[in-house]
């Protein structure tokens, strides 16, 4: 029995035990700080591909419907025509109202190996004077394609849907309703002409002899809504055919089949024309499809690269919500540019960091009208 004068020895932890409790917690908490964070990054990631893919597939659905049903006929008119847009105008409606720094011309064409001096040594790139789909850049504006197709209308409330018609696809920086608030958005926009308003301007897409330009009637589904889709008309409407926002880059490859002497086909590329020879590999990057000899004579290019194209890779970048939101911030100058970057190439690095590339290869079933 103890004696009534001795103490019990005291209870608790010693100062080692502590120590050795906290850092364990410590070192329990950040590991579980780290995997909640790689959770959140690779949800994030998914969510941002899912959503980007959702809308890639929207886009060349849309475009491949077109061309499956695109129409050509020998009669010296031009039934498709592509630029590499190189600066802003080409719409008239591109906003920069709220832009410090803006989406940069240089930086954002990038067709032959040249135009990326601090890119990859890629021995096929260079082979070939071309850079990999994936790696291109169709300029400020993407590119401006043009067509005739019979596809399916898309409005039900038009009675002739059988005939051909004209429809466009072009990138502009425009707010997504006519509202002053409405922050301007990289939108893909596809102009959709009625059949009528096709047969009465006629079936020639040339630049300048055509009558799809600026000058012709606007307004909804009429000939000038191929340059500028976007009007403010009386049917209340601000935008038309727009077919997805952060869509910040759009091209096109243009081929035809050439058979061999196997009696197999070989890929030629029609458009952008990259060949030094014939004075392809720098800009401007035009292409019009006609048998037109004057027309061709113009161009300063031989004939092949005037042919109808039978197969088109089609190539679109798109941002997610987290890159346009980002995106819209640095070009508002609420985000600064970081050191040793220039405005340029941060626009580009956030576009890089925040987008997905997506490619198909349509084959064009072209038929006469």
């Amino acid at each position: 029995m103890a004696h009534p004068s001795e103490k019990k020895p005291d209870s608790g932890f010693t100062v080692l035990e502590l120590l050795v409790a906290v850092s364990v917690t410590a070192l329990l908490a950040g590991m579980l700080l780290n995997i909640t964070s790689q959770v959140v990054s690779t949800q994030t990631q998914a969510s941002s591909d899912l959503e980007t893919n959702q809308v890639a597939q929207f886009i060349l659905d849309r475009i491949q419907e077109d061309l499956h049903c695109a129409v050509y006929r020998n009669d010296g008119n031009v039934w498709m025509a592509a630029n590499i847009l190189e600066d802003t105008t080409n719409s008239g409606s591109w906003v920069e109202d709220d832009v410090v720094a803006a989406k940069p011309i240089n930086e954002s064409l990038r067709i032959v190996p040249a135009d990326w001096t601090t890119g990859p040594n890629d021995p096929i790139a260079e082979a070939n004077n071309q850079l990999a789909l994936m790696d291109a850049r169709f300029g400020v504006a993407g590119t401006f394609l043009r067509f005739l197709t019979q596809a399916p209308e898309l409005d039900p409330d038009v009675s002739n849907t059988g005939g051909g018609r004209a429809v466009s696809y072009q990138i502009i920086r425009h707010g997504l309703t006519k509202a002053t608030t409405s922050k301007a958005r990289y939108q893909l926009f596809r102009s959709d002409v009625t059949t009528k308003e096709t047969f009465l301007t006629g079936y020639n897409l040339h630049p300048t002899e055509g009558k799809y330009t600026q000058e012709s009637s606007n307004g909804s589904r009429k000939a000038g809504n191929i340059i500028n889709p976007i009007f403010n008309d009386s049917d209340g409407k601000s935008t038309a055919f727009s077919l997805a926002s952060n869509v910040i880059d759009f091209g096109i490859r243009a081929y035809f089949i050439q058979k061999n002497s196997m009696g197999e086909g070989n890929l030629v590329q029609i458009f952008p024309d990259v060949n030094p020879s014939s004075g392809g590999g720098t800009p401007p990057y035009n292409y019009m499809a006609t048998n037109n000899l004057k027309y061709i004579s113009n161009s300063g290019k031989p004939a092949k690269y005037s042919k109808f194209p039978e197969v088109i890779d089609v190539m679109v970048r798109i941002l997610s919500t987290e890159g346009a939101s980002a995106i819209s911030a640095f070009e508002e100058g609420l985000i600064p540019t970081p050191q040793g970057y220039s405005p340029a190439e941060f626009w580009w690095d956030i576009a890089d960091k925040n987008s997905d590339v997506y490619i198909r290869r349509i084959r064009v079933f072209s038929s006469g009208i």
